[in-house]
Protein backbone atom coordinates (compact mmCIF):
# COMPACT_ATOMS: atom_id res chain seq x y z
CA UNK A 1 0.00 0.00 0.00
CA UNK A 2 1.61 3.38 -1.02
CA UNK A 3 1.96 5.98 1.37
CA UNK A 4 -0.46 8.30 -0.75
CA UNK A 5 -3.28 5.63 -0.61
CA UNK A 6 -2.61 5.71 3.59
CA UNK A 7 -3.32 8.98 3.82
CA UNK A 8 -6.06 9.09 1.77
CA UNK A 9 -7.38 6.43 4.08
CA UNK A 10 -6.52 8.19 7.24
CA UNK A 11 -7.88 11.69 5.56
CA UNK A 12 -10.78 10.18 4.77
CA UNK A 13 -11.27 8.78 8.22
CA UNK A 14 -10.32 12.14 9.89
CA UNK A 15 -13.03 13.79 7.86
CA UNK A 16 -15.46 11.24 8.65
CA UNK A 17 -15.13 11.49 12.29
CA UNK A 18 -14.67 15.55 11.66
CA UNK A 19 -18.33 15.25 10.34
CA UNK A 20 -20.02 13.24 13.19
CA UNK A 21 -18.65 15.12 15.44
CA UNK A 22 -20.24 18.68 14.04
CA UNK A 23 -23.54 16.93 13.35
CA UNK A 24 -23.25 15.81 17.15
CA UNK A 25 -22.52 19.54 18.30
CA UNK A 26 -24.49 21.32 15.80
CA UNK A 27 -27.77 19.03 17.17
CA UNK A 28 -26.84 18.97 20.68
CA UNK A 29 -29.12 21.96 21.38
CA UNK A 30 -31.73 20.00 19.54
CA UNK A 31 -31.49 17.29 21.58
CA UNK A 32 -31.46 18.33 24.25
CA UNK A 33 -34.14 21.07 24.61
CA UNK A 34 -37.68 20.83 22.85
CA UNK A 35 -39.23 24.12 22.53
CA UNK A 36 -42.68 24.67 21.12
CA UNK A 37 -45.09 27.61 21.37
CA UNK A 38 -48.77 27.94 22.80
CA UNK A 39 -51.42 26.86 20.97
CA UNK A 40 -55.25 27.95 21.17
CA UNK A 41 -55.94 25.17 23.75
CA UNK A 42 -54.33 26.79 26.03
CA UNK A 43 -56.26 30.13 26.09
CA UNK A 44 -58.32 29.01 28.58
CA UNK A 45 -55.28 29.51 31.53
CA UNK A 46 -54.17 32.56 30.60
CA UNK A 47 -57.31 35.05 32.24
CA UNK A 48 -56.20 32.99 35.26
CA UNK A 49 -52.37 33.92 35.33
CA UNK A 50 -50.62 37.67 35.51
CA UNK A 51 -47.77 38.16 32.95
CA UNK A 52 -44.52 39.48 33.78
CA UNK A 53 -42.41 40.53 31.45
CA UNK A 54 -38.94 41.22 31.00
CA UNK A 55 -35.43 41.14 28.74
CA UNK A 56 -32.61 39.69 28.83
CA UNK A 57 -29.44 38.82 26.40
CA UNK A 58 -31.65 36.41 24.83
CA UNK A 59 -34.62 38.66 24.35
CA UNK A 60 -38.13 39.49 25.59
CA UNK A 61 -39.16 36.91 28.12
CA UNK A 62 -42.22 36.01 29.35
CA UNK A 63 -43.14 34.47 33.24
CA UNK A 64 -46.36 34.03 34.81
CA UNK A 65 -47.65 34.23 38.32
CA UNK A 66 -50.59 32.12 39.88
CA UNK A 67 -51.58 33.39 43.12
CA UNK A 68 -54.21 30.31 43.16
CA UNK A 69 -57.09 30.27 45.54
CA UNK A 70 -55.19 33.11 48.11
CA UNK A 71 -56.85 36.39 48.73
CA UNK A 72 -54.25 37.32 50.86
CA UNK A 73 -50.24 37.49 50.14
CA UNK A 74 -48.66 34.36 49.88
CA UNK A 75 -46.95 32.49 52.70
CA UNK A 76 -45.50 30.40 50.07
CA UNK A 77 -44.18 31.18 46.42
CA UNK A 78 -43.35 28.25 44.53
CA UNK A 79 -41.27 28.79 41.63
CA UNK A 80 -42.03 26.33 39.06
CA UNK A 81 -39.62 24.51 35.97
CA UNK A 82 -40.93 21.54 33.72
CA UNK A 83 -39.91 19.33 31.35
CA UNK A 84 -37.67 20.01 28.29
CA UNK A 85 -40.87 19.75 26.05
CA UNK A 86 -43.36 21.16 28.84
CA UNK A 87 -44.66 24.56 28.87
CA UNK A 88 -45.54 26.10 32.47
CA UNK A 89 -49.11 26.29 31.44
CA UNK A 90 -48.99 22.30 31.60
CA UNK A 91 -49.00 22.65 35.39
CA UNK A 92 -52.98 23.63 35.66
CA UNK A 93 -53.45 20.51 33.79
CA UNK A 94 -50.93 17.97 35.64
CA UNK A 95 -51.04 20.38 39.16
CA UNK A 96 -53.30 23.39 39.46
CA UNK A 97 -56.86 21.94 37.86
CA UNK A 98 -56.23 19.09 41.24
CA UNK A 99 -54.73 21.21 44.34
CA UNK A 100 -56.57 24.02 46.45
CA UNK A 101 -53.60 26.23 48.45
CA UNK A 102 -54.85 28.90 50.31
CA UNK A 103 -51.00 29.79 51.27
CA UNK A 104 -48.72 29.92 48.42
CA UNK A 105 -48.72 31.39 45.39
CA UNK A 106 -46.91 30.33 41.83
CA UNK A 107 -43.55 31.66 39.75
CA UNK A 108 -44.55 29.93 36.72
CA UNK A 109 -41.32 30.12 34.43
CA UNK A 110 -40.51 29.20 30.73
CA UNK A 111 -37.24 28.79 29.43
CA UNK A 112 -35.92 30.82 26.49
CA UNK A 113 -37.32 29.99 23.25
CA UNK A 114 -40.19 28.42 24.56
CA UNK A 115 -43.68 29.67 25.07
CA UNK A 116 -43.43 33.48 24.61
CA UNK A 117 -40.00 33.92 25.14
CA UNK A 118 -37.12 34.69 22.69
CA UNK A 119 -34.06 33.26 22.16
CA UNK A 120 -32.35 29.90 23.14
CA UNK A 121 -32.42 27.60 26.09
CA UNK A 122 -29.37 26.65 28.16
CA UNK A 123 -27.83 26.63 31.48
CA UNK A 124 -26.88 30.04 31.16
CA UNK A 125 -29.61 31.98 29.41
CA UNK A 126 -32.49 29.79 31.79
CA UNK A 127 -29.96 30.90 35.01
CA UNK A 128 -30.54 34.86 33.93
CA UNK A 129 -33.86 34.46 32.83
CA UNK A 130 -35.20 32.94 36.25
CA UNK A 131 -33.50 35.43 38.10
CA UNK A 132 -34.91 38.08 36.41
CA UNK A 133 -38.03 36.66 36.77
CA UNK A 134 -37.82 36.28 40.26
CA UNK A 135 -36.38 40.00 40.71
CA UNK A 136 -39.35 41.39 38.15
CA UNK A 137 -41.78 39.52 40.63
CA UNK A 138 -40.52 41.42 43.86
CA UNK A 139 -40.61 44.56 41.64
CA UNK A 140 -44.26 43.90 40.42
CA UNK A 141 -45.40 43.54 44.50
CA UNK A 142 -43.02 45.53 46.37
CA UNK A 143 -45.76 46.51 48.37
CA UNK A 144 -46.43 43.19 49.65
CA UNK A 145 -42.69 42.99 50.65
CA UNK A 146 -42.71 39.30 48.72
CA UNK A 147 -39.30 39.03 49.02
CA UNK A 148 -38.87 39.24 52.79
CA UNK A 149 -42.27 37.34 53.48
CA UNK A 150 -42.48 34.76 51.32
CA UNK A 151 -40.80 32.25 51.62
CA UNK A 152 -39.30 30.11 48.65
CA UNK A 153 -39.67 26.79 47.25
CA UNK A 154 -38.79 25.34 44.11
CA UNK A 155 -40.66 22.09 42.05
CA UNK A 156 -39.13 21.13 38.90
CA UNK A 157 -39.95 17.92 36.65
CA UNK A 158 -36.83 16.35 34.73
CA UNK A 159 -34.53 19.03 32.50
CA UNK A 160 -36.54 21.32 35.47
CA UNK A 161 -35.76 19.32 38.82
CA UNK A 162 -32.01 20.85 37.41
CA UNK A 163 -32.87 23.98 36.96
CA UNK A 164 -34.76 23.38 40.25
CA UNK A 165 -31.53 22.90 42.41
CA UNK A 166 -29.79 25.12 40.49
CA UNK A 167 -32.26 27.66 41.32
CA UNK A 168 -32.00 26.57 45.27
CA UNK A 169 -28.41 26.74 45.51
CA UNK A 170 -28.30 30.06 44.59
CA UNK A 171 -31.61 31.47 46.46
CA UNK A 172 -32.08 29.37 49.55
CA UNK A 173 -35.17 27.47 49.88
CA UNK A 174 -37.62 25.85 52.54
CA UNK A 175 -38.89 23.04 50.53
CA UNK A 176 -37.41 21.28 47.22
CA UNK A 177 -40.11 18.96 45.22
CA UNK A 178 -37.63 17.01 42.02
CA UNK A 179 -39.32 14.82 40.01
CA UNK A 180 -37.29 12.01 38.06
CA UNK A 181 -34.24 14.31 38.01
CA UNK A 182 -31.13 13.06 36.29
CA UNK A 183 -28.01 12.44 38.27
CA UNK A 184 -26.13 15.14 35.70
CA UNK A 185 -26.80 16.01 32.07
CA UNK A 186 -23.32 14.07 31.37
CA UNK A 187 -24.64 11.18 32.99
CA UNK A 188 -27.79 11.38 31.01
CA UNK A 189 -25.71 11.97 27.81
CA UNK A 190 -23.43 8.98 28.63
CA UNK A 191 -27.34 6.93 29.27
CA UNK A 192 -28.03 8.04 25.87
CA UNK A 193 -25.06 8.12 23.41
CA UNK A 194 -22.76 6.49 25.23
CA UNK A 195 -18.62 6.69 25.31
CA UNK A 196 -16.80 9.07 23.90
CA UNK A 197 -19.50 11.40 22.63
CA UNK A 198 -21.24 12.29 25.84
CA UNK A 199 -17.64 14.26 26.66
CA UNK A 200 -18.35 16.65 23.87
CA UNK A 201 -21.37 18.18 26.18
CA UNK A 202 -21.17 21.18 26.33
CA UNK A 203 -24.16 22.03 28.28
CA UNK A 204 -24.00 21.14 32.12
CA UNK A 205 -26.29 20.76 34.42
CA UNK A 206 -25.01 18.36 38.06
CA UNK A 207 -27.54 18.00 40.37
CA UNK A 208 -25.24 16.08 42.33
CA UNK A 209 -23.02 19.23 42.44
CA UNK A 210 -25.93 21.46 43.04
CA UNK A 211 -27.21 18.93 45.99
CA UNK A 212 -23.51 19.48 47.32
CA UNK A 213 -23.92 23.49 47.57
CA UNK A 214 -27.61 22.87 49.16
CA UNK A 215 -26.09 20.87 51.57
CA UNK A 216 -23.92 23.58 52.99
CA UNK A 217 -27.18 26.00 53.08
CA UNK A 218 -28.41 26.44 56.90
CA UNK A 219 -30.93 25.61 57.81
CA UNK A 220 -30.72 23.16 55.17
CA UNK A 221 -34.11 22.86 52.94
CA UNK A 222 -36.68 19.67 52.96
CA UNK A 223 -35.66 17.92 49.67
CA UNK A 224 -38.34 15.12 48.76
CA UNK A 225 -37.59 13.31 45.29
CA UNK A 226 -39.93 11.34 43.48
CA UNK A 227 -39.32 8.67 41.17
CA UNK A 228 -41.11 6.34 38.77
CA UNK A 229 -40.41 2.43 38.48
CA UNK A 230 -40.87 2.13 35.01
CA UNK A 231 -39.15 5.58 34.02
CA UNK A 232 -37.84 4.97 30.35
CA UNK A 233 -36.31 8.46 30.29
CA UNK A 234 -34.42 9.35 32.69
CA UNK A 235 -33.83 5.77 34.82
CA UNK A 236 -34.67 5.29 38.44
CA UNK A 237 -31.41 4.49 39.45
CA UNK A 238 -30.95 8.11 39.05
CA UNK A 239 -33.13 9.02 41.81
CA UNK A 240 -32.29 7.01 44.02
CA UNK A 241 -28.37 7.32 43.70
CA UNK A 242 -29.29 10.89 44.15
CA UNK A 243 -30.92 10.30 47.38
CA UNK A 244 -28.37 7.76 48.64
CA UNK A 245 -25.77 10.41 48.14
CA UNK A 246 -27.50 12.56 50.59
CA UNK A 247 -29.72 10.22 52.95
CA UNK A 248 -30.31 13.11 56.14
CA UNK A 249 -31.55 15.63 53.36
CA UNK A 250 -33.16 13.44 51.01
CA UNK A 251 -36.70 12.14 51.16
CA UNK A 252 -37.10 9.42 48.46
CA UNK A 253 -40.49 7.87 46.64
CA UNK A 254 -40.39 5.00 44.32
CA UNK A 255 -43.45 4.88 42.45
CA UNK A 256 -44.41 1.58 41.22
CA UNK A 257 -46.37 1.76 37.81
CA UNK A 258 -45.07 5.02 37.23
CA UNK A 259 -43.33 6.46 33.76
CA UNK A 260 -41.75 9.67 32.50
CA UNK A 261 -45.02 11.25 31.96
CA UNK A 262 -47.62 9.78 34.34
CA UNK A 263 -45.66 10.74 37.38
CA UNK A 264 -47.50 14.50 38.12
CA UNK A 265 -50.88 11.99 37.68
CA UNK A 266 -49.55 8.93 39.77
CA UNK A 267 -47.36 11.13 42.24
CA UNK A 268 -49.86 13.45 42.30
CA UNK A 269 -50.66 12.27 46.37
CA UNK A 270 -46.91 12.49 47.25
CA UNK A 271 -46.61 16.04 45.65
CA UNK A 272 -49.86 17.36 47.69
CA UNK A 273 -48.21 15.87 51.00
CA UNK A 274 -44.86 16.96 50.16
CA UNK A 275 -46.04 20.45 49.67
CA UNK A 276 -48.27 20.95 52.87
CA UNK A 277 -50.21 17.91 53.66
CA UNK A 278 -53.18 18.33 51.57
CA UNK A 279 -54.87 15.98 49.62
CA UNK A 280 -55.89 15.87 45.83
CA UNK A 281 -59.37 17.35 45.09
Amino acid sequence: MSILTTLLKILIIITGVSICLYVFLSFQQQMIYHPRNYNKSYDQYFSKVIPLEYETDQGKQVAFFYKGQSLMPPKNLWVMFGGNGSLTMDWFSNFFDFYADTSSAFLLIDYPGYGKCEGKANPSSIRQSVDKALETLYKRYEGLNLKSKTQLNAMGHSLGAAIALDFAARHPCKKIILLSPFTSLKDMARHVVGIPLCYLLTHHLDNHARLLEIAQQSPIPQIFVLHGTIDAVVPVSMGKKLAESFPGIIRFFELPLTDHQNILFRGRERIFQAIDGQRAR
